[in-house]
């Protein structure tokens, strides 16, 4: 079982490499890292630089929480694990400060057991009624920029809220239901971490180039790294694979889990420590998220003398 894991990146180069050289003590693990273009990759290189199982993208896109660029930088990572010889039967999606939290045997046990399984839950959210939903793709979203990187004055961020609700004007009337090539596309929505098998993979990539104008629509969406390729599995043969299919709708991404744990209160994704180690170690998942360096450390050890 050949498995590709693929990790998007921006901070705490430590946390990556220690990632990266778990997974890939197991010869059939290799993980493919692309680097927020924002960020200096230099020190994620110089740590992973004798790992012969880690591949960095040269290929790199400036990423923004919330926008389209995800999109961009997921499938430069899924094109470059396609056109390896190693012919990969699974792609995983991780990011950044993600950690596994079973043994590589048990995780490499798990997939030839489920062998043709999706994992990436979703749903839909076309045509809804809770406006929590309906206003990731009628409310314009352009968040690719750096002007969201940047302090700016009240008035400036007024002006700027207002284009943005101009420009909604164009979008205000979609419904969640996109057309194209004489087929109707309903939006799904779900968690950003999945695991899918290679011909579902292949599938999304061809599903990109041919229909152009989906492609267009999602830039647009919030947070479309919920939605794009939810919304791409849950509209083909592959729905019927996925793990759970036609599940009624919930509020909170939480709800939407894969194989990542994670936690999600009002503040933000809870990072864990020590004192979540008996709790992590129960869970049925594989990973979990987040970790951090300097504040994970012990539970790390913990996980790690287990896990072996």
């Amino acid at each position: 079982m050949r498995i590709a894991f693929l990790n998007l990146c921006h901070t705490d180069p430590k946390i990556v490499a220690r990632v990266a050289n778990k997974l890939t003590e197991n010869p059939n693990f290799d993980m493919y890292i692309h680097v927020d273009a924002k960020s200096d990759i230099a020190p994620f290189q110089e740590l992973l630089k004798d790992n012969k199982q880690v591949f960095f993208l040269e290929n790199r896109h400036k990423v923004y929480w919330g926008g389209y660029h995800a999109i961009l930088a997921t499938y430069a990572l899924l094109e470059e694990a396609l056109a390896s010889p190693r012919q990969y039967d699974y792609v995983v999606t991780m990011q950044n400060l993600d950690y596994p939290i079973k043994s590589n045997q048990y995780i490499e046990a798990f997939f030839e057991k489920n062998q043709g399984t999706e994992y990436i839950r979703g749903c839909r959210i076309a045509q809804t009624k809770d406006w929590h939903y309906a206003e990731k793709y009628k409310i314009y979203n352009s968040r690719d920029k750096d002007f969201y990187l940047t302090q700016h004055s009240k008035p400036v961020k007024l002006l700027w809220d207002g284009i943005n609700a101009l420009k909604s004007i164009s979008t205000i009337g979609f419904n969640g239901v996109h057309k194209e090539n004489g087929k109707e596309i309903e939006l799904y929505y779900g968690t950003a971490q999945w695991a899918v098998t290679r011909e579902c993979a292949e599938y999304m990539v061809e599903f990109r180039k041919k229909h152009p104008k989906f492609d267009q629509r999602m830039k647009h969406i919030k947070f479309p790294d919920e939605e794009y390729f939810h919304t791409i599995v849950h509209n083909s043969a592959f729905k019927t694979k996925c793990v759970k299919y036609d599940e009624p709708v919930q509020r909170w991404l939480v709800n939407w889990r894969n194989i990542h744990y994670f936690e999600f209160p009002d503040e933000g994704v809870v990072t864990f420590t020590e004192k979540d180690y008996d709790k992590l170690m129960s869970l049925d998942e594989l990973f979990c998220r987040k970790v951090r360096s300097g504040v994970s450390d012990k539970l790390l050890d913990q996980i790690d003398s287990v896990t072996k």
